[in-house]
């Protein structure tokens, strides 16, 4: 792995602290970007309701990690369901189809993802909208264009490869 291409910076962020975008119905909130950790990563807080998943997708330029702060989520890689509890983690390589779902009424996740600034932080804020506060969307009528989301997803070095996972039909119990 090569050095990063910037000087990271020292910084500290609160508990709202952090640029934040509603998307797929959850709040994500940058806690380090790209810019601020000189590349070398950025750290995404994602919290949403049951249900709330991502299309399986893959990365060309990132590995991601998933760490579950709070809730249950299932992590889907390479064919495989992966549920996770409050301190479990998850890795998806570059290349790697995979996609995450949150399986309990409230969740709250961390995504690491490296290098940082290499698309997702553009992706995330070119698909959502800024949020006004500090707290999850009001659900939405409008439903998710699939075509709009590959679009967007594909210029910034992700390709999706099918739709978001179902939600199961009770909350996964751990």
């Amino acid at each position: 792995m090569s050095a990063p291409a910037r000087t990271p910076t020292t910084f500290a962020h609160g508990t709202d602290d952090g640029e934040r975008i509603w998307l797929l119905g959850g709040l994500y909130t940058f806690k380090a970007t790209g810019d601020e950790t000189g590349d070398a990563y950025t750290l995404c807080q994602v919290s949403g309701p049951a249900g709330m998943a991502t299309p399986m997708h893959r990365h060309e330029n990132e590995e991601e990690g998933f760490y579950v702060v709070e809730g249950q989520v299932t992590i889907f890689a390479d064919g495989a369901e992966h549920q996770l509890s409050r301190g479990g983690f998850a890795f998806a390589p570059r290349g790697t189809t995979h996609g995450f779902r949150l399986d309990s009424s409230q969740a709250t996740m961390l995504l690491l993802i490296s290098p940082g600034n290499a698309g997702h932080e553009l992706m995330f804020r070119e698909m959502g909208e800024p949020a006004a506060e500090p707290a999850l969307p009001a659900p939405s009528s409008t439903p998710v264009d699939p075509a709009v989301l590959a679009a967007i997803a594909k210029r910034h070095g992700t390709i999706i490869v099918g739709p978001p996972p179902l939600p199961r039909s009770s909350p996964v119990q751990r």
